[in-house]
């Protein structure tokens, strides 16, 4: 892989997904959100998004990553690597909202083959089709990094008829827009002793049942208003919204861990793509004494010479672990060590472009400014450095 800031693809098929998709980043969907005044600090509402969710379907992009049967393209997982970089690379304000990070088929995840014909024509079907939207409810205020300490329960009907579901979820994305929700919660009577081990069971609830309560949920740093709270207070759940086998909630919210994980480095990539070319723009027509242009400064050579070898390594390290999932490998320390790799690299890459950008990356509605607080966030979002480097050691610890 040879290193650029507008990549080329040597695959035929993906070298025109990708210049399809950057034809319309760039052009009709740009074009969309300047007329709605959009920014990354807008509160959006379904009637921004559901226009996007409905022209990406028609241009093919919308689950592109689905098998043919549910409309999508097969695509493998570094043709769709490539079109998260491109989305993350473009500065769109809804990019997420293309492919489905936002509460579409990409945000459901890998639960189709868990689902029953009932759930799949109810919810999953149209939540394909841009129809409907979901969120994943997995967080609570003290199971974050330890899910399995987490106190939402769901507490089985005499009858068997459902399931009663009590707690509070935070930072469930796409929450805002969502019309049903996927919870994960601790049966009833099971992980109340410290020599109990908890079960877990999955399901789809409906955010407009009585007892379930969409709240605002906390701005995080980046300050884009998608985060809610899922509020559950003896919220009865029919049993046909069972996901998968009772007790095996967890294994289903987590059976795609490490392919999750490799897939948000991409995005990740992308968006300091983008921050590299504004730097680089910047110190080309920013002037110094003489009239020289910043680029001219050894000590600014210096400095944009060891991002993009940063950046270089950390896009490198990413598409090979992607390959060798394509192949039919497992990647799961190469997973731990990009998701590492690439958080850490991110973030000094973009402490380097505010430092460079000086005053300008210091200033709110500056795009360096908003990456830099993105950036900064996936450190700690789907797993912490820390935790990327005890999975790390502990693979280490077994490698004979």
């Amino acid at each position: 892989m040879t290193f650029s800031l507008r990549p080329a693809h040597d695959d035929p098929r993906t070298a025109e997904l990708v210049d399809r998709l950057r034809d319309y980043l760039d052009g009709e969907l740009a074009d969309f959100e300047s007329a709605r005044g959009l920014t990354h600090s807008s509160r959006l509402t379904r009637a921004d998004l559901e226009p996007v969710w409905r022209r990406s379907r028609e241009l093919g992009f919308y689950g592109i990553h689905l098998p043919v049967e549910y409309g999508g393209q097969n695509l493998t997982y570094t043709q769709l690597a490539a079109l998260k970089e491109e989305i993350g690379a473009s500065g769109r304000v809804l990019g997420h909202s293309v492919l489905g990070d936002m509460g579409g088929p990409l945000r459901a995840g890998d639960i189709l083959k868990h689902a029953t014909e009932h759930q799949l024509d109810k919810y999953l079907l149209p939540l394909i089709r841009g129809e409907r939207a979901c969120c994943f409810s997995l967080t609570e205020t003290d199971a974050g990094s330890d899910v399995r300490s987490m106190r939402t329960v769901a507490v089985p009907d005499a009858d068997g008829d459902g399931y009663r579901l009590t707690g509070h979820k935070v930072f469930s994305s796409a929450g805002p827009f969502a019309d049903f929700a996927i919870v994960v919660a601790r049966m009833a009577g099971t992980g109340e002793r410290e020599d109990d081990k908890p079960r877990f069971s999955a399901f789809l609830v409906d955010l407009d049942s009585p007892g379930c309560r969409v709240e605002e949920g906390a701005t995080p740093m980046s300050g884009e208003h998608i985060e809610s709270d899922i509020v559950l207070d003896d919220c009865h759940v029919p049993a046909a919204n069972l996901l998968g086998e009772e007790g095996k909630g967890m294994r289903i919210a987590l059976g795609r861990v490490t392919t999750n994980r490799l897939l948000h480095c991409p995005t990740v990539l992308g968006a300091t793509r983008r921050a590299l070319t504004l730097t680089l723009d910047r110190t080309r027509t920013r002037k110094v004494a003489g009239g020289r242009p910043l680029l001219m400064l050894q000590a600014i050579q210096h400095k944009v010479a060891d991002m993009a070898t940063e950046f270089y390594a950390a896009r490198s390290m990413t598409y090979a672990a992607l390959a060798a999932l394509d192949a039919g490998r497992e990647v799961h320390a190469e997973a731990f060590m990009c998701k590492l790799f690439v958080a850490e690299s991110a973030f000094r890459i973009l402490d380097e472009a505010v430092q460079i950008h000086g005053k300008e990356g210091l200033t709110q509605g500056n795009e360096i400014e908003y990456l830099f607080r993105k950036i900064r966030m996936f450190r700690i979002l789907t797993g912490t450095s820390e935790i990327q480097r005890n999975g790390i050691a502990k693979l280490l610890a077994f490698d004979h």
